[in-house]
């Protein structure tokens, strides 16, 4: 999984994902920011399911939802599960790599410990 984290010239924590991955950068981005309490329980639940004491994990937030389980880590934004947003269009194929993206649990907690590093220094 190949990605760019960083701060922009106000400051601000951003992350860019190779496409297919672009959920990813703002799950960080928009739900995670610089919030590091969140950040270790989502690093303890990572844990937690490499040491086999959890199944899985599952953490709502207002755009994306974020689920683990031993072998993937998944983020959905909220807004594909809302039936008022369906569109009857046949031949259309909508891009929705920002809104839904997949991972290795493994790859997911690089990502983690490198946000981690960023958002302490």
């Amino acid at each position: 999984m190949d990605y760019t984290l960083g701060r922009d010239e106000l400051g601000r924590c951003f992350a860019e994902f190779s496409m297919g991955q672009e959920a990813f950068g703002r799950w960080l981005a928009e739900e995670l920011g610089e919030n590091a309490t969140l950040l270790n329980q989502v690093l303890d639940a990572v844990g937690g399911l490499q040491a086999r004491r959890l199944r899985e994990f599952r953490l709502e937030g207002r755009e994306f939802c974020l689920e683990l389980d031993r072998e993937e880590a998944r983020v959905r934004a909220n807004s594909l599960d809302d039936d008022t947003l369906a569109f009857d269009f046949e031949d259309l194929d909508f891009y929705d790599d920002e809104l839904e993206a997949g991972c290795g649990l493994d790859d997911f907690r690089d990502v983690l410990l490198a946000w981690r590093e960023l958002i302490a220094g």
